[in-house]
């Protein structure tokens, strides 16, 4: 267990343990659709995050690709989104 800046004891994350993300396939770029369904949003709230830079990604032959790596980073962080 480690003690936070919040003053509560929570267990220590394993940085390997990836199990609240079993459902996000395990590859570096992800289409829309299936950012979407993880997250359980619309592929319109998906493409809006990507233009306002909640989420990161590259374009490539007009195809968005969402690095993977950026969709855990959102939901580790909360982030607030638009």
């Amino acid at each position: 267990m480690v003690y936070n800046a919040c003053h509560n004891w929570c267990p220590k994350k394993d940085p390997e343990d990836d199990t609240e993300f079993e459902d996000l396939p395990r590859k570096t770029l992800l289409r829309p659709g299936e950012v979407a369904r993880f997250l359980s949003v619309s592929l319109k709230t998906v493409y809006r995050w990507y233009r306002l830079g909640a989420i990161e990604g590259t374009k490539a032959a007009r195809c968005l690709r969402i690095y993977r790596d950026s969709v855990v980073k959102l939901v580790e962080g909360n982030d607030a989104v638009p």
